[in-house]
């Protein structure tokens, strides 16, 4: 059955065969088509733990299905390196995929040089120590997200959060509690990738310690009445689990969220009813699409259906009053809301992409006009982001923060992707899987490139100085995962050259080693991951042709030049470049290659050049110890951590035919 592995066959396509989809042909091939279209769609994944008797599913809005074709094209490889890939079948997120191996949910968080374990006395800190400890989330979390009134905020820790008092505090477990130790460890955990220290360290009271800790910090929650304090505590829990990428446990929060939300109306235009001043009008619209843009995040990451739908919403947007008296559509919006606004709209179409390219196999439609019309939705969005980024460069009003400014500009490339991925699982050298081949690729290199430029070029800054914010958001992680796989599938076809995929490749291996910074494995794993599937493929090419032309030297020497990773003092990379190659070679088979493990890498070196990533499988992880420590740095290092991709066996393995 074709799929989206369809790009390894090699037998013609439906059209090249004279299914040309003729209305006045039998209706018999006319079905025998569509079923065949409907087969070559993105599939999601039902898998089955037999030992806990837990079945789970992942859908195709992950990329689960792409991520494996590529992988299955690049098993038949004649190079055979050590297993890097795990059994267990899981999608960036799903920790509860590792409770029986690692249980993460009961581990500490924080190292003993990050929070204060022993009591707090009397004058240990201040309301700017305080402020200090949460400056991050007001200055990176809540501006995207300003589901909380910041003033009241302040005016909680300046009043409540005292030593003296703090005991007493923690033995409340009040919303405002959960609320506030969800702020201050978003924000220690944005310290390990900004690099900033603090003078005082935190008390551990004030601060999620484990995982569990935090989602059970919401159960007193169930049992109080609807409130928007109660909300913003449950919403502040889940946005703390999703910029650690602990994306099922803050799904399942998703779910009391949303209803939550319903219950208390937030689904409805809070400027239909008189009952709402324009502060509470504001704040309720300010909340609810803040939960809005995290629910089609999650939906999307993990393949979910939505669970917000926009036929059950009639919100407006900040800058589009539809509900106001007079009919008036066009409102000032506030530009502290502005981030929020393009965010908002950014996930409105997202979701449309989901409905159109990832609902049941059995009710997709191939709806071009559709596509057509969300493809002009994404351009709209793109050119309204641009008028406010030019008005920016005049000094007018409205600028977005350097770290929210690049967020938006990978988003736009983000959603391309969403909506053109899907096609390439459509028979190959059909014009719809050769046009989306191109925008996929144009759109990953964008996405490599501006984050990668944002951490080592500077680029992107304002007036005031070079910008220090480190890449804080959580979909970045997928956006460069995916990226990385959609130019791995170019190189694969022929479509880009080997070295320019190369060094795309190294690139987001820099940028996924500073998001793991942050604390979380997955993007760690996806750097090692993307490091051996490139040397594989670029060994087996080496292999295939032993006499291709070298790459000109010049060339590589002048690459080796301009990188700013030989030219930078960032604490980040090392300065000393290293070969990407680890572990032992395995004999070649059906070849009269005879050289050894060392004679191939030097030859793919070669080739192609030394790597830039410098990064090693081996590589420690500063933030485990003891046998975490170990494992983590074995060769077991994917089997007990966040892993985005797999070479499992599944119900649908019967329906992959992968020979030509």
């Amino acid at each position: 059955m074709p799929d989206e592995s369809s790009h390894t066959q090699t037998r013609p396509s439906i059209l090249e065969s004279g299914a040309d989809g003729n209305a006045d042909g039998p209706p018999s091939k006319r079905r025998r088509r569509e079923s065949e279209d409907r087969q070559r769609r993105e599939i999601g994944l039902m898998r089955q733990n037999e030992s806990a008797n837990a079945p789970s599913f992942v859908g195709s809005s992950s990329g689960i299905h792409f991520v494996r074709s590529v992988y299955h094209a690049l098993a038949k490889s004649r190079v055979r390196l050590p297993p890097a890939t795990p059994d267990q079948n899981i999608v960036p997120g799903e920790e509860d995929q590792l409770d029986d191996a690692v249980p993460y949910s009961s581990k500490p968080i924080w190292s003993s040089d990050e929070t204060q374990m022993i009591a707090v006395e009397p004058g240990a800190f201040d309301f700017d120590d305080l402020q200090t400890w949460s400056e991050s989330y007001f200055e990176n979390w809540h501006t995207a997200y300003p589901f909380v009134h910041a003033p009241t905020m302040l005016e909680y820790l300046e009043q409540h959060v005292r030593p003296d008092n703090l005991r007493r505090l923690c033995e409340q477990r009040t919303p405002q509690l959960t609320l506030l130790r969800s702020v201050m460890s978003i924000s220690l955990a944005d310290r390990r990738q900004s690099g900033k220290q603090s003078k005082k360290l935190i008390p551990a009271c004030l601060v999620f310690t484990s995982f569990r800790e935090a989602m059970e910090s919401v159960q007193d929650m169930l049992f109080m009445p609807c409130s928007t304090e109660a909300l913003q505590a449950v919403v502040s829990v889940q946005l703390f689990l999703v910029s650690m990428l602990r994306l099922n446990g803050a799904s399942r929060l998703g779910g009391m969220i949303v209803r939550m939300a319903f219950q208390m109306g937030l689904h409805r235009c809070p400027t239909r009813y008189a009952n709402f001043d324009t502060e509470q009008a504001q704040l309720r619209r300010r909340l609810f699409w803040t939960i809005y843009c995290i629910d089609r995040h999650l939906c999307q990451s993990l393949g979910l259906p939505l669970t917000i739908r926009d036929d059950d919403v009639d919100v407006c947007y900040f800058d589009q009053e539809k509900h106001a008296t007079g009919g008036h559509h066009q409102t000032i919006m506030d530009d502290r809301l502005r981030t929020l606004n393009f965010l908002t709209k950014h996930a409105s179409i997202k979701g449309q992409i989901v409905e159109l390219r990832n609902k049941s196999i059995h009710l997709r439609t191939a709806n071009r006009d559709l596509a057509t019309l969300i493809g002009a939705r994404i351009d709209k969005w793109a050119n309204d982001l641009q008028y406010v980024l030019d008005a920016a460069e005049n000094n007018e009003p409205g600028r977005f923060g350097t770290l929210h400014e690049v967020v938006l500009l990978v988003s736009q490339h983000e959603l391309i992707i969403s909506l053109n991925r899907p096609l390439l699982a459509l028979e190959k050298h059909t014009p719809e899987y050769m046009a989306a081949l191109q925008t996929c690729i144009r759109a990953s290199n964008i996405i490599i490139s501006s984050l990668y430029k944002y951490l080592f070029y500077r680029l992107i800054q304002r007036s005031d100085g070079p910008s220090t914010a480190p890449l804080l958001w959580p979909s970045l992680t997928w956006c460069v995962w995916m990226s990385s796989f959609i130019v791995l599938h170019a190189a694969i076809e022929g479509e880009m050259p080997k070295h320019v995929a190369r060094n795309l490749a190294d690139n987001s291996v820099e940028i996924l080693r500073h998001l793991a910074l942050r604390g979380s494995v997955w993007p760690n794993v996806c750097a090692v991951a993307i490091n051996d599937l490139f040397l594989r493929l670029l060994l087996d090419s080496t292999v295939t042709t032993p006499q291709s032309p070298l790459m000109d030297t010049n060339h590589t020497e002048q690459q080796h030049n301009i990188d700013p990773r030989r030219n930078t003092n960032s604490n980040i990379l090392h300065q000393d470049a290293a070969p990407r190659h680890s572990g032992n070679l395995e004999p070649l088979t059906g070849s009269s290659v005879t050289d050894n493990q060392h004679s191939l890498s030097d030859h793919a070196m070669n080739m192609l050049g030394p790597s830039l990533s410098a990064f090693e499988p081996q590589l420690s992880i500063p933030w485990l110890s003891g046998a975490d420590a170990a494992a983590a740095t074995s060769a077991n290092l994917f089997e007990q951590f966040d892993i985005p991709f797999w070479m499992g066996d599944d119900q649908y393995s019967s329906l992959l035919n992968f020979d030509p």
